[in-house]
């Protein structure tokens, strides 16, 4: 599973931080005979929720978002993922019907992997099950580590934090050296991520850069004081 559609998994880029990591020679053959890799344009879906769970997908370059929708269909983003990453792997594992939808947020390439063949896999290799569960437990200490910082942090310095998890994974400099970043989800996604009204994102913007530390042009944010921005984030 590598970003050129359709490259062998043996050559994959992003394969020692997946599950697959685990695989022999033997069983990457044979994923790599079985996979679906296919190109999406931001806006498309993989699966909506309530959809039946076929086989789980690897994420080999771009972003996905994972969405919630609530009972007036309201949709909330709930996670990021992105290259190296799985996604369905918890549906298919409870053997349930997909709970969210997942979106293309940028363009991406994903390889599909139908059921049978994960079950194949797993039941030949147990270290693969346990990458699965090592991710179930990552997973769940992210989403800990999210409730403590709603209740412990600013709204600020929460939109500072995401702010720099996405610069790591997206940013570069540009003709004048400048640290940037075209953020990849809207205002409202922003908030939702980090536990917080549009409204407050909207202020802690203002505050930000009123101190200087960036400047907000749409979805680019230009970083005028990265080093007094990370400060901000060191414990007191």
């Amino acid at each position: 599973m590598t970003g050129e559609l359709g490259g062998s998994c043996f050559g994959c880029q992003v394969r020692h931080t997946s599950e697959w990591c685990a695989l022999n020679d033997a069983e990457l053959t044979l994923l790599n005979n079985v996979k679906v890799p296919k190109s999406y344009e931001a806006g498309t879906t993989l699966f909506h929720q309530g959809d039946d769970c076929d086989g789980i997908y690897c994420v080999s370059s771009g972003l996905i978002g994972i969405r919630r929708l609530d009972a007036d269909g309201n949709s909330t983003l709930v996670r990021l993922c992105g290259p190296g990453e799985t996604v369905g792997y918890r549906s298919f594992l409870k053997k349930s019907g997909h709970r969210s939808t997942a979106e293309i947020m940028l363009p991406s390439v994903v390889c599909f992997v139908r059921r049978a063949t994960v079950r194949t896999l797993l039941e030949q290799n147990p270290n693969l099950g346990l990458r699965f569960l090592d991710h179930t437990l990552k997973d769940a200490e992210e989403f800990e580590d999210r409730h403590f910082e709603s209740v412990t942090l600013t709204v600020k310095a929460r939109l500072l934090s995401l702010l720099m998890v996405l610069y790591e994974r997206f940013g570069y400099l540009n003709e004048n050296g400048e640290s940037m970043i075209d953020l990849p989800i809207s205002r409202q996604d922003i908030a939702a991520l980090i536990g917080a009204s549009p409204e407050t994102i909207s202020r802690s913007i203002s505050a930000v850069q009123d101190e200087g530390l960036a400047q907000f042009k749409g979805r680019e944010v230009r970083f005028r004081n990265l080093d007094a921005l990370i400060e901000q984030l060191r414990p007191a």
